[in-house]
């Protein structure tokens, strides 16, 4: 008797595929997984700038700590490293996805080839390890992950579904059950992307004097989007990638575009690049001391007052390098939020570890800037000794004629 098609595709095995098997490693079972790298977290524990720039001063000859490692990335978070296990000879193309509800409706995909997932092998399974660069998990949420291998179904003649129906269906036994993991609760939190921008951070994730936080994915801090202008008279080029601006405008959602630079450094930067839809701002703002004198204040004014309205939010705000101007204002924000002085200061400083300026060769004490004794001087002339440093800087804000109406619709809107 002449062997059927349908009979030879079960011989060959190609009908009915071997049921896969794809078991997850880690993170599971609600493990929390590390995002600050311990350098960090050990500066930022120490309660005085003193103690900190003594502690960085010590180490920065015998590099037994803080700068032992030079290739250490301080303002980056540390890659989440996913771990799976295949026992039937699964190999890729990967699709792997990470989302916060565990039905990972919402999750986001990555689609990896086999050659970018680190692979060993063990006693009767394949160990897979990927190292996703940059997730930007939110702090303390619970996060929900999981893995398909991309099995292939073959071209079916004769005009039958049979052959391909069985195959899809061994294809979703082609997949890992769903695990879950916690972020680690500690800011600053950190946003990494594939272009020139760097030492982007939410302003969020701080927790408050008054036992409040302040809401993770509405307000970020960081350097320039494009270049400043060589000449005055033409914009920089662009420092963004397609991916990037995707990123900044569907996943963080950005709306308003905060540039604090000034004339000459924008040139004919009219619109923001990260597109139409994107409302761009430009205020030349001042920095430490420079925010104290009149032309200070008043931009200061100008700059408090777009947190004011809800529409503007998601906000994404800098200067160049996100440094001073950009750390003066994300200071005097997160002070009349509440955050506590201490988180202020590292917060500004965390832009600069390992290397404070005052590390550097050339700058020495009260000749220097951009060291916090420009904050410190300038706040400790509003109120009393009894006054507090979140009271004093609320002073100054109304000093720069913001309103009480206003420091609380900001206070509403960002703090949870």
């Amino acid at each position: 008797m002449k062997q059927s098609w349908l009979a030879v595709f079960v011989a060959a095995g190609f009908l009915y595929p071997a049921v896969a098997s794809i078991e997850l490693v880690s993170p599971m079972n609600g493990d929390t997984i590390q995002l600050l790298p311990e350098a960090q977290k050990q500066i930022l524990a120490i309660p005085t700038y003193e103690g900190r720039l003594a502690a960085l001063r010590a180490d920065k000859d015998v590099k037994k700590t803080y700068f032992k490692d030079k290739s250490n990335k301080w303002r980056v978070s540390i890659p989440l490293t996913l771990k799976w296990k295949t026992t039937n000879g699964e190999k890729g193309p990967w699709k792997l996805v990470v989302g916060r509800k565990p039905d990972l409706s919402d999750a986001k995909p990555y689609w990896l080839e086999s050659k970018q997932v680190a692979h060993e092998n063990g006693d009767g399974f394949v160990l897979w390890t990927y190292r996703l660069e940059r997730a930007n998990l939110e702090l303390g949420r619970e996060y929900y992950w999981k893995v398909w291998s991309d099995v292939k179904c073959p071209e079916y003649d004769h005009g039958s579904t049979i052959g391909k129906e069985c195959c899809e269906k061994g294809k979703r036994s082609s997949e890992s059950g769903i695990a879950s993991f916690r972020s680690e609760d500690q800011a600053p939190r950190w946003i990494a992307i594939e272009g020139r921008v760097k030492n982007i951070r939410d302003l969020g994730g701080w927790r408050t004097r008054d036992g409040k936080r302040v809401k993770q994915g509405l307000v970020f801090r960081g350097e320039g989007l494009n270049d400043n202008s060589v000449n005055g008279e033409r914009r920089g080029r662009n420092r963004l990638t397609v991916e990037d601006v995707r990123y900044f405008t569907e996943e963080l959602g950005i709306r308003t575009d905060l540039d604090l630079r000034n004339k000459r450094e924008i040139s004919d930067l009219g619109k923001s690049p990260l597109g139409e839809k994107v409302t761009f701002v430009a205020h030349s703002s001042a920095a430490y001391a420079g925010i104290f004198d009149s032309h200070g204040k008043k931009v200061m004014a100008e700059n408090i007052r777009l947190f004011c309205d809800e529409k503007n939010y998601p906000i994404y705000f800098h200067c160049i390098g996100g440094a001073d101007r950009t750390g003066s204002l994300a200071y005097v924000l997160n002070g009349i939020l509440g955050v506590e002085r201490h988180d202020l200061e590292t917060d500004w400083e965390s832009t600069f570890y390992p290397m404070l300026p005052e590390l550097e060769s050339g700058y020495s004490g009260e000749n220097y800037w951009r060291l916090e004794q420009h904050f410190n001087r300038g706040f400790e002339k509003y109120g009393t000794n009894e006054t507090s440093w979140n009271d004093r800087i609320k002073l100054y804000l109304l000093d720069c004629g913001v309103k009480e109406e206003e420091i609380a619709k900001i206070r509403s809107i960002l703090l949870e």
